[in-house]
């Protein structure tokens, strides 16, 4: 018991002996521990400032290249403008003799679009993009007064930037965009084109929906690369995977990449898919039917881009009678169908139909020329007439005459009256490339609810 009386003895009288500090001890216990925090925070300052000055000079580093990359830029665009080929080849690398030869013939193709006057080279820059020595940058020119962008790629070594060939792998990094029924893979460079693609694939889906029977599609699924062979390719057209070209690969529109050659190409290919699932994937491969399928595809990727198909049969039917008889047609579309079954379809003959026959007249033309190239006698006398003498022999001899497949532009095709008092067909044409003035009428009766050529 004396032994622990004493242990604890020993440590009260240090914890007094603690308390008992004089104010001048904890006076400068304190000044140290002020002092020592001080020194800390100076120290941690002093690092901070250190950091920024370094990123500060980094940026101002950044920021030097960019400017004489863009310098380098305007510097390039200017030889090309004046016509200096010396000058515009010194900012090309000279490490491949290749692009130097290359770089050559795009300066001969600029110099002959500047003699046109089909080019104005602004010198404005769109976009740049720095990686350590490598960049990319969008350059804009106006082509007979449409805003275009390219995109020119560079590299810096001891003589600053110099212009380098194409790199499909430096496109940026991989980014999605979705909606409820598209969903558009691509890189940083096709940021504004994949926009573009997303918003019309998925108006184009919902118009096309909305009277097709579109019941098991998945969702649509796009990839936009920069190493492609064609402009568009369906990867598993079953499953909707389809691949998209970069446009940037050669020359895009500044405002909308995503532009009417590109929209037509692609909204066909979509079309034609939608068509596939309303009718069955339906073989529809000749006669009557092709036509009618294929005109309505044509439609429908007329209605998705607003711009002009040809498709004017199809056009007028959905116009005047509603875009439920073109899905009504392709729903009784079978492989034999002729195109009486426009008439089942809206229930009125064709003479009083208001229909637009131009282009059915181009392809009915088109199919003439076909078979008479292939030979089959039979298939080409079906189209005429030939219950009319003088039209049946005018046939045999067109068909013994063999002559060269034409191809026409009909110009327009009106209803009126045939001599025997039967609803004709008279359509005005020019066959392309005649340099002939005026032009040439073709003669079509109704002949069982089917139009026959009657000259």
């Amino acid at each position: 018991m004396s032994r622990i009386n004493l242990e604890w003895e020993v440590e009260a009288e240090w914890i007094a002996g603690t308390d008992s500090d004089s104010p001048e001890e904890k006076s400068r216990r304190r000044r140290s521990c002020l002092l020592l925090l001080a020194l800390v925070c100076l120290l941690a300052a002093v690092i901070i400032l250190g950091l920024l000055i370094l990123r500060q000079r980094a940026l101002d580093i950044e920021r030097q290249f960019a400017q004489l990359l863009q310098d380098t830029v305007k510097a390039e665009v200017a030889a090309l403008r004046i016509g200096d080929l010396s000058s515009f080849l010194e900012f090309q690398s000279a490490d491949e003799l290749d692009w130097m030869n290359r770089q050559r013939a795009t300066f001969q193709q600029y110099s002959a679009l500047k003699a046109d006057g089909a080019i104005e080279l602004t010198g404005s820059i769109l976009g740049v993009e720095i990686d350590v020595d490598q960049a990319r940058v969008l350059v804009q020119e106006n082509i007979n007064e449409l805003p275009y962008a390219r995109l020119w790629f560079y590299r810096r070594g001891d003589e600053g930037w110099r212009h380098v060939a194409q790199d499909t792998s430096n496109w940026g990094a991989a980014q999605t965009l979705e909606s409820s029924k598209v969903i558009v893979n691509f890189r940083d460079v096709d940021q504004n084109f994949a926009a573009q693609v997303k918003a019309a694939l998925t108006d184009w889906l919902e118009k096309g929906c909305g009277f097709l029977d579109c019941a098991g599609l998945p969702r649509l699924k796009i990839d936009i690369v920069s190493a492609a062979a064609e402009d568009a390719v369906w990867l598993d057209e079953l499953n909707l995977r389809l691949q998209i070209r970069s446009p940037y690969i050669d020359i895009a529109r500044a405002d909308t990449p995503f532009d009417g050659r590109r929209q037509l190409l692609v909204s066909g290919m979509l079309a034609e898919r939608l068509v596939d699932a309303h009718t069955g994937y339906l073989s529809a491969s000749a006669g009557d039917a092709r036509y009618l399928r294929d005109s309505a595809i044509a439609w429908l990727s007329e209605t998705f881009t607003r711009l002009d198909s040809g498709a004017t049969l199809m056009r007028s039917l959905g116009a005047n009678y509603g875009v439920d008889k073109v899905a009504a047609l392709l729903s009784n579309l079978s492989a034999s169908s002729d195109m009486s079954l426009v008439q089942e379809v809206i229930g009125r003959r064709p003479e009083a139909a208001g229909l637009d026959w131009r282009d059915f007249v181009e392809w009915r033309l088109a199919l003439e020329s076909e078979l008479l190239s292939a030979r089959q006698q039979n298939e080409w006398l079906a189209l005429y007439d030939t219950a009319e003498e003088n039209v049946r022999l005018l046939a045999y001899e067109r068909y013994s005459r063999n002559a060269a497949p034409a191809q026409y532009q009909v110009i327009d095709a009106l209803l009126w009256s045939a001599p025997g008092g039967g609803p004709q067909l008279r359509a005005t044409v020019r066959v392309a490339g005649d340099i002939r003035p005026g032009s040439d009428i073709i003669l079509f009766n109704l002949v069982n609810d089917q139009w026959k050529r009657a000259s």
